[in-house]
């Protein structure tokens, strides 16, 4: 009778588990989904930056594409502001002359423009194609960030 008594006690001194034990496990758990979590939102605005830059490069070569064309004889151009690329046609922008609008994802913002002509446009004269101002622009979120280079030759570039 007294080893059924200590079988008894040994049985039941381990079952469950121990409050030291459930807190452990949970710091674990906690660690990994935070890591998991800033994983996640890194790779997320790293992906939407390359793609919003991608489509600024498009935006840019289409307007330069529908100048050099003469496309409706007009001249092109694109403007930029802190959330959107907007492409028009004519020589300065107005809203009754645009032709489309490029939405950035929210968790992307164009930082700064640098343009030789001061401003917030860059315009394609018809024929050559040839920007009438050059320089960057550069878009990102908080960790992550792409230059757009337009060169005076033409040539629009991807940093």
């Amino acid at each position: 009778m007294n080893i059924l008594k200590n079988n008894a006690r040994i049985c039941s001194s381990q079952r469950g588990f121990t409050l030291l034990e459930v807190l452990v496990v949970m710091s674990i758990m906690i660690a990994l989904t935070s890591i998991s979590i800033s994983t996640y939102i890194s790779m997320r605005d790293k992906q939407s930056v390359q793609k919003d830059a991608d489509s600024i490069v498009s935006v840019l070569q289409k307007a330069q594409s529908m100048s050099s064309n003469r496309k409706n004889d007009s001249a092109y151009g694109v403007k930029f502001a802190s959330s959107t690329v907007t492409v028009f046609s004519g020589s300065t922008y107005d809203t009754g002359n645009v032709i489309s609008t490029y939405t950035l994802e929210k968790n992307v913002k164009i930082n700064t423009i640098i343009l030789s002509s001061n401003g917030t446009e860059v315009d394609f004269m018809k024929i050559t194609g040839n920007p009438l101002a050059n320089g960057t622009v550069t878009l990102g979120t908080g960790s992550f960030s792409k230059i757009v280079t337009i060169y005076g030759t033409g040539i629009i570039e991807l940093k």
